[in-house]
């Protein structure tokens, strides 16, 4: 896949999605137990591409846990699409970025943020994994009220 997509759909995830979302959170190397309809996901003619989950730190702060793209999708614009739906969502989002994705989410305006303020067990999560030298996690949050002061929205 190259480019831009079209004919992307962004849904609430289904119990049927589980296999999909699964074999794509394998192929990533990510945790697998999970519930698909605490996800949105991004299908395209069928075929699903992407996903995402946000958990509730706060009453309008969110953590995002994970997001998402099948290698042969990204630089399609199917995580920013994702992205966008959860920013209508609260008002701020936090994720722990692996040093890879950086890029990708400050160009959507996320910024560095202390360590610290990363709830503890999601912190606890990449001190003891086992590949945190190889993935050199950065904790990043994206705000709604910085959005509208740099007139981004």
């Amino acid at each position: 896949m190259s480019g831009r997509l079209k004919d992307v759909h962004i849904r609430q995830g289904r119990p049927t999605d589980g296999p999909a979302l699964v074999r794509l959170l394998a192929s990533l190397r990510m945790a697998t137990d999970i519930d698909p309809v605490e996800f949105i996901v991004a299908e395209v003619n069928g075929r699903l591409l992407g996903a995402a989950r946000l958990t509730w730190v706060e009453t309008n702060h969110a953590f995002l846990r994970p997001i998402v793209v099948a290698t042969d999708a990204r630089g399609t614009g199917l995580g920013r699409a994702l992205l966008e739906r959860l920013f209508g969502a609260c008002a701020s989002i936090s994720v722990i970025a692996r040093s890879d994705a950086v890029p990708f989410y400050r160009h959507l305006g996320f910024t560095a943020v202390d360590w610290s303020s990363v709830p503890g067990e999601y912190r606890g999560e990449c001190e003891s994994c086992d590949e945190a030298a190889q993935c050199r996690p950065i904790s990043m949050r994206w705000s709604l009220k910085d959005e509208r002061a740099s007139g981004q929205s």
